[in-house]
């Protein structure tokens, strides 16, 4: 055996392992790979930077010799024995290690593993990954060491680390949260260590080494996990310092802090300074003498030189910054609600410091609960201080310059600085915490405490933030996975740059901070951002305002405030655009205090974030930018937020202000008798960029919204364990906000059966969490709308496995949601099913259900053959939801109680058990090709239900080409997926693929049309006969992309046997106008008869629905009833006086 070369190098630095999150936060997608069982299975992408191990040097060696007396429990830990080579290893292998894993996309030809000299070696010659492992069994109640010494030799890439995770009996992952060492690459020999918690659940854990896509050799000895055992901590030196002498020179904008608190300091001159609770504050510049007693003895004297200082724009940059982010000055304590924020904080604080650890060299955290062994343990912990922070310097606050308290941050501060957060340290885990969410916890600190800390100080604490954000527009900038900033990212890089300077004095700083601003202050065309039509996406392809862009429109209402009164200021002409960016985007995914859950991504499945708090968010945000708007636009932001918070009578949005002046601000809006709330409009908002429909119908009060994804998005964001069973949550889901205004909170998400959303169609296999996140294969997912009461929807479906395939429509026509599935086709053998309806209902409230007019008990199970209409009511008719079934429909019906937790969508959350009732509907797919179309109308009367749903007919329903028309308000809408003539009737030939709503009016028809797939408005999209006249109305743009035509039609019609055929022009550009057409939006009076009789059918062989209404069971009735009637001797006078001629548009 060749002789083995001993090393044990024992340099050991604090935090010297952390957690890493399984899906980190990349900007887009977490670069992770899947999880393994076992050493032949797919390990964890690194995506974290180095950590040079020369740099995680440390004096706290007392740490590892506490445990080396403990034994070892990982077998041959030194690679002395040693068998045959077998599977990856090469030439000898180790004894109790598993077979080296190798992922399938690297060439096992790049590198070698084996064991030489009695260490495990691992060269490679191209770029390589390879893992060895062992798995042993740990006591969860207990701590562990994990150390092992390493040598490299020319490593480029990654680096070598250690992975530990913890499993159960059987072998699997009990979280998806693992400890990691800092890399080790270059050449270099060094010595790793991290302390690890067994994770709750855990009985063994898995020791895994990696060599993470490198290329040179490494060797790798002395590997042990061992029982840790804390150390004792040392008796402090209780030896008091010689009270101050000499001349002490003070900065007027800072104060001293006497280094003996059990000595009276008494200051000659009381203009110049004076002593409050064991702090100097300066009043004036000057000198005075400071003289210092014990009892009545005195000790010593010293001279106070206060040094007046320059005014500069950083001060005003600060003052602004604790202006807009706290405000302590607006505090009034005969406010409410302000007070309830204090409380709020002091709570926090008493907390916190009841978990305080008093900082010394052998602790490993300066909170009981605070390991460091997760990256968010850094901002929690900074959190913690800066919540100290801003309760000191509250006037009314228990904790006002309580130097006791102030001693703690400082001593914080300085540990922190020191063992955790350094221009030494390396990324480890997630980049936020290291970028944004600590940075942002310090400059606050420094800015709310800026007297008590010298610029040294200062300077020190800020210097990582440099570190780790060199260029103010780059996330990850320190690690090889650098990449633009956007969205609320850049916002918050943006926020921290220029605070950080404001805190140095740096003006260069600032000024970067403020030109990153400037890089997402445009709309986009594709990837990340604003799109025209209100989109915005973030995490390369998911729907995300509701959450990062949050982030982003918070940031800029923090930041304006801020910088507009200063030379760093922003011209109106770049600022501008935040107005359309609200307009667009935020307002019309606002409902009554409430943020459209369909655009907030995982953010759904944050106990403590839904959507109603959430909301407060976009709120608040424009209320303080209200502040640094031109009056039209400060009244139209303020009518905004004031309509919202006088229509949420479900929440109150002061729960989520978060600083004195934006109750302030909210204050001042609802007291302000000048400032009108909005009024609601009929609105739709298609958000074709990101596959999400808002419609907003204000007559009836309620608001309707369609959660779909393409080939252009993705279904659902899983990342960070959260968001775990978002599955179908944009498989066109549905969501109605009625008068429930808590429908969607009170624990929602974890308690509604994840595979039974409203609207979607699945197969009942049951899925792995986190699992399926795809983008769809067609680009065939859109709207198109006339004006804001009808539009056509459609979604081209298959599902995240290929087993199912759809094509799913929705047409809006004013009161009336038509739902149609069409070519419904599986391959499961565990069945699929249709969602019609999953709705939670109030607690408290008692329900009645109809099922085809009868009142049926939903307690259990009721099987329908044939439905024709459900309905539901609490008695509220704002809360109440028709159906009507246009071709009869079998239907499963039940009331349930359903209990969740929300650590099952969250693994972080709380595992409380939370219970909601629900009451669903839904239908049976077969597998072979099937169909649906049904009728919602909301907040109806039983009988209005029954009255418009008759007024509702399928005109078409095949694969290719769904029709639907409305007699009462005389529009169609059609979904075509081919480019080939269809006859909607004598007057208009509809020929290109694409979405098309028409409305019918007393002088012609109005059409709006747009392709999803291929985002063309084209003009040559229909025929027209030759008796019309076609001017545009509306040229589709990229903020509504919809084009509209007028096509008038003469009322005298007189037939000539010499345009008697079916033979059409094309329309030029000449016979274009944009003269806009006198549109009448009331019912037709003119003889033209849409093609929805079964009289009529065309060359496609397009059938009508010749459906008998008269013979459906209807709902009860309870007062007078609308129809329409036609006339057949009417409609044979006009088929025989009106010859088809047609010329082409």
């Amino acid at each position: 055996m060749q002789k083995k070369e001993k090393f044990g190098i024992r340099k050991i630095g604090i935090g010297t392992c952390s957690v890493l999150l399984s899906l980190l936060f990349l900007g887009g997608h977490s670069l992770a790979e899947e999880i393994p069982t076992s050493s032949e299975t797919q390990l964890v992408e690194e995506t974290s930077a180095e950590v040079i191990s020369q740099n995680a040097e440390s004096e706290l060696v007392p740490v590892l010799e506490s445990s080396i007396e403990s034994d070892n429990l990982l077998q041959n830990g030194d690679f002395e024995e040693t068998v045959d080579a077998t599977g990856n290893w090469s030439k000898l292998a180790a004894r109790a290690w598993e077979n080296p894993w190798i992922p399938a996309n690297v060439d096992k030809a790049n590198g070698s593993v084996s064991v030489e000299g009695g260490q495990l070696y691992i060269r490679a010659t191209a770029p390589y990954r390879t893992a060895i492992a062992q798995a042993v069994s740990v006591d969860s109640s207990k701590k562990y060491i994990l150390e092992y010494d390493v040598t490299t030799v020319n490593v480029t890439g990654n680096g070598v680390r250690a992975r530990v995770r913890g499993l159960d009996d059987a072998g699997k992952e009990v979280s998806k949260e693992f400890v990691y060492t800092d890399f080790t690459k270059g050449t270099t020999s060094t010595h790793s260590h991290c302390i690890l918690t067994v994770p709750q659940g855990a009985t063994k854990v898995k020791v895994e080494l990696f060599f993470e896509n490198s290329v040179g050799e490494a060797w790798i000895d002395h590997v042990s996990l061992k029982e840790y055992i804390k150390p004792e901590t040392p008796k402090p030196d209780d030896t008091l310092p010689e009270p101050e002498t000499g001349i002490i020179q003070l900065p007027a904008n800072k104060v001293y802090l006497p280094i003996r608190e059990d000595l009276r300091y008494e200051v000659a001159d009381s203009t110049i300074g004076r002593i409050e609770n064991q702090i100097l504050y300066p009043l004036a510049a000057g000198t005075t003498e400071v003289t210092i007693y014990e009892g009545t003895e005195k000790r010593s004297t010293f001279a106070l030189e206060v040094t007046p200082v320059p005014d500069t724009v950083f001060r005003q940059l600060r003052e602004n910054w604790e202006r807009i982010s706290l405000s302590n000055q607006s505090y009034n304590p005969a406010d409410d609600h302000m007070k309830t924020f204090l409380v709020t904080l002091e709570t926090g604080v008493a907390d916190s410091l009841g978990k305080w650890i008093e900082p010394n060299a052998s602790e490993t955290s300066i909170f009981s609960d605070i390991d460091f062994n997760r990256s968010s343990h850094l901002t929690t912990t900074y959190r913690r201080l800066e919540q100290m922070a801003q309760v000191f310097e509250n006037a009314h606050s228990s904790y006002y310059h309580d130097r006791e308290l102030l001693n703690k941050i400082k001593k914080g501060m300085s540990w922190l600085y020191d063992k955790v957060y350094n221009e030494q340290k390396e990324i480890k885990g997630n980049w936020w915490d290291y970028e944004i969410g600590t940075p942002r916890a310090i400059v606050n600190i420094l800015i709310y405490l800026h007297p008590y800390f010298s610029q040294e100080e200062i300077n020190n604490y800020t210097a990582p933030i440099s570190k780790f954000v060199p260029n103010v527009s780059m996330i990850r900038s320190t690690t090889p996975n650098a990449t633009p900033a956007v969205g609320g990212n850049q916002t918050d890089l943006s926020k921290v740059a220029i605070l950080e300077g404001a805190l140095r004095e740096d003006g260069k700083r600032v000024g970067d901070g403020v030109r990153g601003l400037t890089t997402i202050m445009k709309f986009v065309d594709k990837g990340e951002g604003f799109y025209e039509d209100g989109s915005f996406i973030d995490h390369t392809n998911v729907a995300y305002t509701g959450a990062y862009g949050n982030v982003l429109i918070d940031g800029f209402s923090q930041l304006l405030p801020v910088i507009q009164s200063t030379e760093f200021a922003l011209d109106s002409n770049t600022t501008s655009i935040l107005y359309d960016w609200i307009d667009r985007s935020f307002v019309p995914i606002l409902v009554k205090g409430e943020l459209m859950d369909m655009t907030r991504g995982r953010s759904i499945s944050r106990a403590k974030g839904e959507a109603h708090v959430q909301a407060v968010e976009i709120l608040r945000s424009l209320a303080r930018l209200a502040e640094a708007s031109d009056d039209e636009k400060k009244m139209m932001l303020q009518s905004v937020v004031k309509w919202h918070l006088q229509s949420d009578t479900f929440y109150s949005a002061y729960n989520n202000l978060k600083s004195y002046r934006d109750i302030e601000l909210f204050n001042q809006i609802l007291s302000n008798a000048t400032i009108s709330p909005s009024v609601p409009k009929d609105q739709i908002a298609a958000f074709n960029n990101m596959d999400k429909f808002v419609y907003h119908n204000a007559q009836s009060d309620y608001t309707f919204g369609i959660s779909m994804y393409s080939s252009r998005t993705q279904n659902y964001e899983d990342m960070n364990n959260e968001n775990r069973r978002g599955w179908y949550t944009a498989d066109g889901m549905v969501y109605l906000y009625n008068g429930d205004l808590g429908h969607y909170s009170q624990h929602y998400w974890p308690t509604v059966n994840p595979y039974r959303l409203p609207g979607t169609t699945v197969t009942n296999d049951v899925r792995e969490d986190g699992s399926g996140e795809v983008t769809l294969k067609s680009a065939f997912v859109g709207a198109t709308q006339l004006d804001h009461r009808f539009a056509t929807v459609a979604m081209d479906f298959n599902n995240w496995n290929d087993s199912l395939t759809a094509r799913k429509s929705w047409f809006v026509f004013g009161d009336k949601i038509v739902f149609m599935g069409t070519g419904i086709e599986h391959s499961s053998d565990a069945g699929a099913v249709t969602t019609i309806e999953n709705r939670k209902l109030t607690p408290g409230q008692h329900y009645n259900y109809y099922i085809n007019g009868k009142q049926v008990d939903l307690s259990n199970e009721v099987i329908t053959d044939k439905t024709e209409s459900f309905y539901m009511t609490n008695g509220d008719v704002k809360q109440s939801i028709g159906y009507v079934f246009l071709n009869g429909l079998s239907t499963h019906a039940q009331m349930e109680e359903r209990a969740g937790k929300w650590s099952d969508i969250n693994y972080g959350q709380t595992s409380t058990v939370v219970q909601n009732s629900f009451v669903s509907l839904w239908h049976e797919q077969p597998k072979e090709s099937s169909q649906y179309a049904y009728v919602m109308i909301p907040n109806k009367s039983m009988e209005e239900v029954q009255s418009l749903g008759e007024t509702v007919s399928v005109v078409q329903q095949e694969k290719d080409l769904q029709v639907v028309y409305d007699t009462e308000e005389k529009v169609w809408g059609v979904v075509k997926y081919q480019d080939s003539d269809y006859h909607l009737n004598s007057d208009v030939t509809l020929t290109k693929a694409g979405l098309y709503t028409i409305k019918q009016t007393d002088e012609g028809y109005m059409v709006s049309y747009y392709n999803p797939a291929t985002k063309s408005t084209a003009q040559s999209v229909f025929s027209a006969s030759d008796n019309a006249t076609v001017s545009l109305v509306t040229e589709g743009t990229a903020a509504t992309p919809s084009s509209i035509w007028f096509v008038r039609v003469s009322k005298t019609r007189i037939p000539s046997p010499t345009t008697s055929t079916t033979e059409s022009r094309a329309l030029t550009t000449t016979d274009l106008t944009t003269t806009s057409p006198n549109v009448a939006t009331t019912q037709a009076t003119t003889t033209s008869l849409p093609a929805t009789t079964s009289q009529q059918s065309n060359d496609k062989g397009n059938k009508v629905d010749s459906q008998n209404r008269s013979s459906r069971n209807k709902l009860p009735q309870t007062g007078a009833k609308r129809g329409m009637g036609l006339s057949i001797f009417g409609l044979l006078v006009f088929v025989t006086l009106v010859s088809f001629s047609k010329r082409k548009v």
